[in-house]
């Protein structure tokens, strides 16, 4: 723990810098500046005793979301807070939520700082998503009377693999939680493992199948059949790419990327193909010469699934853990992921045993499997059946979650 701390002081600087070049890339302003250093929060007349909700990104904020939609359903007068980490997570949850909740960015791990936000929102109760590890967020949320439960908890393999000093301030940490509400038994020992005391910790399930109980039901966003490459990561577009062209298919790829501020680098990773690319930000359409569309807009992947022919989940191919496969499978699709899906371990292994997803090794196997499916539309929609049916399956697990967070005030 003291190393940590050593550290995180020393390191100001080049922090402080970080920061300043992550708001001008991700456009965050000076609210995301001045609240990630934990300078100034405006006046905020709805923190009343608040359920602080702390959701890193966009991931984070998709998984609460039924979570605090049925907290507000439940028309208490407690009001709720959501932090988040970067720009395109608040976005997202202001998108959902709007003025029914108040919007804050996470103040950055030092002391003065947490501080300052716990006086200035007088949280009652703070729910972590996922897996964010804070030591001097949790240790002073814990001496200011918080009650502090980690929501739908996960841990990568690469957090037991931290150095020994890191791990055991991640130890020291989650000694200040209450209770740690895992979704998978994986995710349980790794916590265990870590030094979670094994009396604090409950295997509930992955609350992202909430989410997926009533999806939205949104007009085709293009006229012509696509295939969907979705959350693409950079050194991921060009394989794809040349995979899918080497078809000479007649409909589109259409990539969304996982972070649309990443435009100009696949552009720049696609130079040789420009002439059949259109890109959604710079007005470009679609027509007859056009292969590749595009898309580098925040909040369209859901509209997309719906309506693609084959879903290509990205994060998968090169080793990134994976991404969300859970919306597309909610949507019927099959789905074509990649070797690398080491942060969905659970989700991948319960559609596998239903035959509702396929898993390649690498690129190199993309083309063979897109014509199977694309030229076999019985099993296409075999494995997207097989895929639906194993969501509508996992019920119950809201009521679940607000049962073990019935200390919460809204109860």
């Amino acid at each position: 723990m003291l190393i940590y701390q050593l550290l995180i002081r020393l390191l100001s600087p080049l922090i402080v810098a970080m920061i300043i070049v992550d708001a001008i890339k991700r456009q965050g302003g000076w609210s995301f500046i001045l609240q990630r250093l934990g300078l100034y929060y405006p006046a905020c007349p709805q923190c009343d005793s608040p359920i602080w909700i702390h959701c890193a990104s966009v991931g984070e904020v998709r998984a609460a979301e039924a979570l605090i939609r049925a907290v507000l359903a439940k028309n208490s007068p407690v009001s709720i807070l959501i932090t988040t980490s970067t720009p395109s997570g608040q976005q997202l949850a202001q998108q959902l939520f709007a003025d029914r909740v108040t919007y804050r960015y996470l103040p950055l791990d030092w002391p003065y700082a947490i501080r300052h936000f716990i006086r200035r929102h007088g949280p009652s109760s703070l729910w972590i998503m996922e897996t964010e590890l804070w030591p001097n967020l949790y240790h002073i949320a814990d001496r200011k009377g918080l009650i502090l439960t980690i929501v739908n908890g996960r841990l990568t393999e690469k957090s037991l693999k931290a150095p020994k000093w890191l791990k055991a301030a991640f130890r020291k940490a989650l000694g200040h939680v209450q209770q740690i509400l895992a979704r998978s038994q994986l995710d349980a020992d790794r916590y265990h493992t870590l030094g979670a005391p094994s009396e604090k910790i409950k295997v509930i399930g992955n609350l992202k199948f909430a989410n997926l109980k009533a999806l939205a039901d949104s007009p085709k966003p293009l006229s012509r059949p696509y295939v969907l490459f979705a959350s693409s990561r950079d050194r991921e577009e060009l394989p794809v790419t040349e995979a899918w062209l080497s078809l000479n298919r007649s409909e589109l790829l259409v990539i969304v990327p996982r972070h649309p501020q990443r435009r100009d680098e696949i552009l720049s990773a696609l130079a040789k193909y420009r002439d059949c690319i259109a890109v959604r930000s710079l007005g470009e359409t679609s027509d007859d010469k056009t292969r590749i569309y595009v898309d580098d807009r925040f909040g369209v992947l859901m509209a997309y699934f719906q309506h693609a022919e084959v879903v290509i989940m990205g994060g998968a191919f090169t080793p990134r853990g994976g991404h969300n496969i859970l919306e597309p499978a909610a949507y019927g699709k099959a789905v074509i992921t990649g070797a690398d899906m080491s942060d969905f371990l659970d989700e991948m292994a319960l559609l596998k045993a239903h035959d509702a997803i396929i898993q390649i090794e690498s690129t190199d196997q993309l083309a063979t499997a897109l014509t199977e499916l694309l030229e076999d539309p019985v099993k296409r929609q075999q494995i997207g059946e097989n895929a639906r049916r194993v969501i509508e399956n996992q019920t119950g697990i809201i009521e679940t979650y607000l049962t073990h967070l019935k200390h919460s005030p809204f109860i």
